[in-house]
């Protein structure tokens, strides 16, 4: 071994020292750029200074009852068909769609000339069935008289006492005849079952009315009530009597009403129980509106702070942290609104204290003073 080969090795691990020195020099440098200048996590800033003279509020952990909206529409509790009950032709349409009627007004005209014929057949029948009446009446008196002497046998009189109650039977047969017939005959004019409006007329002059068609509809325009179609999952949490607010968009009305009915089936396709409250009647309300109707069914425990201690920086929401002396300005994450207060998901432990904006008035608020501190 050389002398020279000795002097290269104390060289080497210098060399050695020097770059690892330097190499923890640049790591030391880039993990100062990386993390220097960040945030700690939720804080955007943090200054110490007096308390300002501002309200205070404070994130409560409150329970709040959970309120949901369904839709319905706007039903008449007293719907009303006026219909035929006997087959004859229409000759005259007496009222029209939006028109309000009494009870008993003539809504529709129908041809009578073969309810007349029918009554006359009636009538007919019921002449003879009497004539047959009053000859077997007379048979049947003499033949009783005449069997005591010996005159007609048992079976003689017995046969006059049948025919007797045969005609008898007859008669009472062919005056029920002509009491339909007549009833018959009042049905060729459709009055109106109850006051109402016209919703809609359903045959015009010359149609052919069958029994049980329906010839005009009507609505009882005092009597109101709101339909409402209730999600499968939310219709065990509402019950009769419960309380519904009820908005009508298109006259902008609201009315405060509880629920009258709940009918116990679902319908298959749209999986929805259907729910009738009644609604006053009031200008402009019309079966057909749409509405919404918003009940409170349950509660939450949620995190909530006043809206004005709520601040938008760009796209972030803020709130101004009050506490030792310091503020501390803090992202939340938000969540829904109730009243005057909002739902606080992330940035805020129950208890904070927080500043409320200078331009909202102090309400449910706490004022910073050096007691509060």
């Amino acid at each position: 071994m050389t002398a020279e080969s000795h002097d290269a090795r104390p060289v080497s691990r210098m060399r050695l020292v020097v770059a690892a020195i330097a190499a923890l020099a640049l790591l030391w440098i880039a993990a100062r750029w990386l993390w220097g200048g960040r945030i700690e996590p939720g804080l955007i800033a943090k200054t110490v200074e007096p308390a300002p003279g501002q309200p205070i509020g404070a994130a409560l952990s409150e329970t709040v009852p959970i309120r949901h909206e369904v839709i319905g529409t706007i039903q008449s509790r007293f719907p009303v068909a006026a219909a035929s009950r006997v087959a004859a032709r229409v000759l005259a349409v007496e009222a029209h769609a939006g028109e309000r009627v009494r009870a008993g007004q003539t809504l529709v005209t129908l041809d009578p000339a073969d309810l007349r014929g029918q009554l006359a057949e009636a009538e007919g029948e019921l002449s003879a069935a009497t004539g047959e009446l009053v000859r077997a009446s007379a048979d049947q008196r003499r033949y009783a008289a005449l069997f005591p002497r010996g005159s007609v046998t048992a079976s003689e009189r017995d046969a006059a006492e049948a025919a007797y109650r045969a005609a008898a039977g007859r008669t009472q047969r062919a005056r029920a005849a002509v009491a339909a017939a007549r009833a018959a005959l009042g049905y060729a004019t459709v009055r109106s079952p109850a006051d109402g409006v016209v919703i809609e007329r359903m045959v015009e002059r010359g149609d052919m009315a069958m029994p049980g068609q329906p010839l005009m509809r009507l609505y009882d325009e005092s009597a109101m009530r709101v339909e409402l179609e209730v999600p499968e999952e939310l219709a065990r949490q509402i019950s009769l009597g419960a309380p519904l607010a009820v908005t009508i968009d298109a006259i902008g009305a609201s009315y405060r009403t509880r629920v009258g009915e709940i009918v116990p089936a679902a319908d298959p396709q749209s999986r929805t129980f259907l729910v009738r409250a009644p609604i006053p009647s009031g200008a402009g309300l019309r079966p057909g509106m749409f509405a919404r109707a918003v009940f409170a069914a349950g509660g939450e425990t949620l995190l909530t702070v006043p809206r004005d201690a709520v601040t938008r920086i760009g796209q972030l929401d803020t709130v101004r942290v009050f506490a030792r002396g310091a503020t501390v300005i803090r992202m939340v994450s938000l969540g829904r609104r109730f009243g005057d207060r909002i739902e606080v998901l992330a940035g805020l432990a129950p208890g904070e204290r927080v500043l409320l904006n200078a331009a909202a008035p102090p309400t449910m608020v706490e004022q910073s003073t050096d007691a509060a501190r």
